[in-house]
């Protein structure tokens, strides 16, 4: 009855706000959608106004099932990771988690193909990420900013193009992909592999020429991810930090301080790419990657062996890389603007260095013959009048 009652609610949810990036049940509060990142309160049957705790419990019951390991991680953790079929043929992403002795329910709702990469609008060295052999590629970003979209279209890519086995290790399974020229493996956390490193190290033994790990959340994973690319193979991972800087010191912070040289040493050594993204709204609805990427260049595997590895180093790297197909946020904000995906305002408000971008945008508007500033109808101030008899 549970997950009749999910699967009426969803349904209707689906119907009022269809182009919905997920959908929230929270007790207390009416359901809501987020459409293009804002979220808006839907009226939904059975719904008087707000969920009550036994709505949402229902619910949860609704996706968990009787199924023990996510009765238990509820538990144990206070939520809960799963994916779902709606009869629709929707499918959804869901996170259960406790909240101020209730249950909360936020469904992302899945892509029902991965998307073509040239699709994405994402800068050109992405089609160089899916020629490489080996070494480890690092998508990172919020939640919610894109990395498993943009890490579905790479790995579509990679199928189509090339005759390899792709791994993918994921939580749970999201994208469903077509084998291609290639074959994929899609193997979900909790009922494929209990925790991602013992997956890597399984996914070894499978032959695989590429390996996807959903998230390099811990120690054991990184370590099992960095073997697996210093052995030869392909592998991509996601971590959740702002930019690329973030992503380097974050990777680096999970082995304790006598573990730090060889990791900076395995780390300099197999490390490919560094791709960051954030989303912008569109103009006309619909969200846009802005996108910075950092390559392992001679001068970035120094900077990361030295351990000055300072936003502030690889920001200036990031800047003068060009040739290698490194970008920055702003610099891919400004590309946005240029081909006019985003507002000004958009851009200026999401700026890493707000006054570079606004000379890179006045350089666009001045190109365009438009007036490069938004302060205008001054004048000189003319000097007062004389007063009467005196001399002017």
């Amino acid at each position: 009855m549970s997950r009749l009652v999910l699967d009426t609610l969803l349904g209707a949810a689906l119907a009022a706000a269809p182009s919905a990036s997920d959908y929230i049940f929270a007790a207390g509060a009416a359901p809501m959608a987020l459409v293009d990142g804002g979220a808006i309160p839907l009226a939904l049957p059975h719904c008087d106004g707000r969920l009550t705790p036994a709505q949402t419990e229902a619910l949860a019951r609704g996706v968990a099932g009787a199924d023990a390991r996510l009765v238990a991680d509820l538990r144990a953790r206070g939520g809960c990771d799963v994916s779902l079929a709606h009869p629709s043929g929707a499918r959804f992403r869901v996170n259960v988690c406790r909240a101020a002795d209730s249950l909360e329910l936020v469904l992302r709702r899945l892509p029902d193909a991965p998307p073509a990469l040239a699709a994405l609008g994402l800068p050109p060295v992405f089609s160089r990420m899916t020629a490489l052999a080996e070494g480890l590629v690092l998508v990172v970003g919020a939640t919610g900013s894109g990395k498993s979209t943009t890490l579905a279209a790479v790995i579509d890519a990679i199928l189509a193009a090339r005759a390899v086995h792709v791994v993918t290790l994921e939580d749970p399974v999201e994208c469903l992909f077509a084998p291609g020229r290639g074959i994929v493996s899609q193997r979900e956390l909790g009922t494929d592999f209990p925790n991602f490193a013992d997956g890597i190290r399984s996914a070894l033994r499978q032959a695989p020429h590429v390996i996807l790990v959903g998230e390099a959340r811990d120690r054991e994973t990184v370590d099992a991810a960095l073997g697996a690319a210093e052995t030869g193979h392909l592998v991509f991972a996601t971590l959740h930090t702002a930019d690329c800087a973030g992503a380097v010191e974050r990777l680096l912070a999970f082995f304790a301080p006598g573990e730090q040289r060889l990791a900076r040493q395995r780390l300099a050594a197999s490390l490919r790419y560094v791709a960051a993204q954030r989303l912008l709204p569109r103009i006309g609805g619909g969200r846009a990657a802005s996108v910075e990427v950092l390559a392992a260049t001679l001068r970035v595997r120094d900077r990361i062996l030295s351990g000055e590895s300072d936003a502030a180093g690889f920001a200036d790297i990031i800047e003068q890389g060009q040739p290698h197909g490194m970008v920055s946020f702003d610099a891919a904000t400004a590309a946005l603007y240029a081909t006019g995906v985003v507002s000004e305002d958009t851009a200026v408000s999401r700026a890493a260095d707000r006054a570079a971008l606004s000379r890179a945008l006045d350089a666009i508007k001045a190109g365009r013959g438009q007036p490069v500033s938004s302060i205008t109808g001054l004048e000189f101030e003319r000097p007062a009048a004389p007063e009467p008899g005196e001399t002017p």
